[in-house]
């Protein structure tokens, strides 16, 4: 029994001097972990090292039999601690990063962790069951007993141990690199061999597409379901990147990848033009921080982390950069594609556009490179100073226009695919609406729009309205006026337009002539219809209850969450509490969302809490994964007892529950609200 004690407290110690050591070389890991586990920010960092000093010091004690007693105490507090926050985080759907092992091993935390550390707590519980004398003889004394063979013996098979692990992990690691390089050496000796004959084509068995079956799972197999974390701990599965019924692309990125890197911007230029017709997702793995970093510099969204090769190994992908397609219904739509030019070929098969390297500008034949980092954006056609190529443009988006100077250009496929140009309108004053028909706020004043259309009043300017939504759910609306769509949000952000609906007056000689106009009264005050004071300007339907102002009560709030169950505001008394007003199917919200996951994951000491008011299903809001509480406002009419009539919008409510700031409508506002501290507001 002895020898049995001393063995679990010798597990244990090793358990514990790795998790120590490997957290202590992974500082800014171990600091992540502790906010992904929803540790405050202010407490995240000296846990971070208080925790892998705790584990060193349990390690420690554990091996002497006169402190084994003690250290299998706190070795059972530690792992209690453990079970109990992968429990909470379990029960509230959310599987955080566990690094337990700094960056030797890291996986999300899930029933197999929470098994894991329950049956080293049972090794700990037994330790202690023996009392404080009775944990097994001490390492010394025990070594000590044994006759000179088997010393030797012992020492012996120790090293045999210690050589065969050693020859593990070289093969392991040659196996991997193997695995991992193996299409790429191919693809490196077959182009080598190209430019040996001058760019001739290769003989036909030197060719690898002629000897090799395609790469990837077969067309028509399920694809393998994951569950990875994204950039700010949220947990992403397949099944949630598929809720929106299109055809999914996995594109299969590393930070330290030189090609996957210079692909980036076209990534995100993908994500926002083809937004309609197809999700796309990356796979990165690394640090965070690092694709963080990637991730702002080239707006990308949908970022999804592996912890080593595991989803690339279960969809057969054997090389970065790679891309593979998934069906809606969820079977593998296409081979892996690999390599920058096979990637593009996939996205192109996926929304059905023409294949590349068709003449555009340049010559003949010519392809456009695209503009990579390090190089100089010009001007359409226009030579790089740098280096001499022509770059496509890179996108600007001006921070907003001035009354009196020109409209941005406009040119938009309305429902039926004919170009739309803002600058043909120049005949009449144009009100230029900036629309979502999956907005609440906009169907609420759909009536309205169509009774102006109907009835438009005296001098009314023409209507034209910038949308995004599919043209289906565009032609169900019903409006007269002419509607043009802007799948990525492009005009509206040059507009300066950052919610929905807004509006913005354009005169006669194409000039801004009103400032944006945000929240469906405001839009139909510029529209020309007065305020119905019985409906507090709403513009018509039934009567609603006065706005509260600062200072006074909030409207009450008991809605379901995701769940079902029902959230009270008055909860929340206590402490602020941001109401923010959303809809999974605002692009305004999407374009803000990386931001709000990031406060989130760091909160500013200081800052309030986060309610979030949402329409549309619980599965689409899910699929944002944000952590702070969701629940569901189909109808709007809480959005409305606070005021709000766009999306997004929030409001400051104080700790007794009253109305502490005025209406923060569009993304830059609800952020600046966010971080804004008591003494600010």
């Amino acid at each position: 029994m002895g020898i049995a004690l001393l063995a679990a407290r010798l597990l244990l110690a090793g358990v514990f001097l790795v998790a120590g050591l490997t957290k202590l070389s992974d500082r800014k890991g171990s600091r992540q972990g502790m906010l992904d586990f929803g540790v405050p920010a202010a407490l995240a960092a000296p846990l971070g090292i208080l925790l892998p000093l705790a584990e060193l010091a349990v390690a420690v004690a554990l091996v002497p039999a006169s402190t084994a007693w003690w250290g299998a105490a706190g070795a059972l507090a530690l792992l209690l601690v453990f079970v109990a926050g992968i429990s909470y985080n379990l029960a509230r759907g959310r599987k955080p990063d566990c690094r337990c092992f700094g960056q030797l091993h890291s996986s999300p935390a899930g029933w197999s962790t929470l098994l894991r550390n329950s049956v080293l707590a049972g090794v700990a519980g037994c330790i202690l069951w023996g009392g404080r004398d009775g944990a097994g003889p001490s390492v010394l004394s025990w070594l000590g007993g044994l006759p000179a063979a088997q010393l030797l013996a012992l020492a012996g098979g120790l090293l045999i141990l210690a050589l065969l692990a050693s020859q593990i992990a070289q093969w392991w690691l040659l196996l991997r690199l193997v695995h991992q390089n193996g299409r790429l050496l191919v693809r490196v000796e077959a182009l080598e061999g190209g430019l040996a004959s001058g760019g001739v084509e290769a003989p036909v068995e030197n060719t690898v597409q002629e000897t090799q079956p395609p790469e990837g799972l077969p067309v028509g197999s399920r694809a393998p379901g994951f569950a990875l974390s994204g950039l700010y701990g949220e947990v992403l599965t397949l099944e949630a990147l598929r809720a929106p019924g299109k055809p999914l692309l996995l594109s299969f990125t590393d930070p330290n990848c030189g090609p996957c890197n210079a692909l980036l911007p076209e990534i995100g230029r993908w994500q926002q033009e083809y937004s309609t017709q197809l999700s796309l997702s990356l796979i990165s793995r690394g640090p965070p921080e690092e694709n963080r970093a990637k991730s702002t510099e080239h707006g990308l969204t949908s970022v999804l982390l592996q912890q080593d090769w595991e989803v690339s190994e279960a969809y057969q992908v054997s090389g970065t950069p790679s891309a593979v397609l998934v069906n809606p219904d969820g079977t593998i739509a296409s081979p892996v594609a690999g390599g920058a030019d096979g990637i593009r070929a996939l996205v192109d098969q996926a929304v059905g556009a023409p294949a590349r390297g068709a003449p555009t500008q340049g010559a003949p034949g010519q392809e456009l490179p695209v503009h990579q980092p390090g190089h100089q954006p010009t001007a359409q056609g226009e030579p790089c100073p740098n280096c001499g190529k022509v770059h496509a443009a890179a996108p600007t988006v001006p921070a907003g226009i001035n009354i009196g100077e020109p409209a941005p250009p406009l040119k938009l496929r309305d429902l039926k695919g004919k170009t739309v140009n803002l600058a043909g309108l120049r005949s009449k004053e144009t009100l230029v609406l900036f629309w979502n028909p999956g907005c609440g706020f906009c169907q609420q004043m759909l009536d309205d729009l169509k009774d102006w259309e109907a009835n438009p009043p005296k001098g009314a300017p023409r209507l034209l309205v910038v949308s995004t939504g599919s043209a289906e759910d565009n032609r169900a609306m019903g409006l007269r006026s002419t509607v043009v769509l802007d799948e990525n949000f492009g005009v509206g952000s040059a507009f300066g337009a950052s919610g929905t609906p807004s509006a913005v007056l354009v005169d006669r000689k194409g000039k801004i002539a009103s400032e944006l106009a945000v929240g469906a009264p405001a839009v139909l005050a510029l529209a020309g219809v007065a305020p119905d004071p019985a409906n507090n300007g709403s513009g018509g339907g039934a009567a609603v209850a006065a706005i509260p102002q600062v200072g006074e009560p909030a409207p009450s709030v008991k809605l379901p969450d995701l769940r079902g169950e029902t959230v009270d505001l008055a909860d929340f008394r206590g402490e602020r509490t941001l109401v923010a007003f959303w809809n999974p199917g605002c692009g305004f919200c999407q374009q803000m969302l990386p931001d709000l996951k990031e406060w989130e994951a760091d909160r500013p000491e200081g800052a309030p809490r986060l309610l979030v008011v949402s329409a549309g299903t619980a599965e689409a809001n899910e699929a944002m994964a944000l952590r702070s509480p969701v629940v569901l406002d189909q109808s709007f009419g809480v959005g409305s007892a606070f005021g709000a009539s766009g999306t997004p919008s929030a409001v400051l409510v104080d700790e007794e529950g009253n109305i502490a700031s005025e209406l923060a409508v569009g993304a830059p506002a609800v952020l600046a609200l966010a971080v804004a501290r008591q003494s600010e507001v």
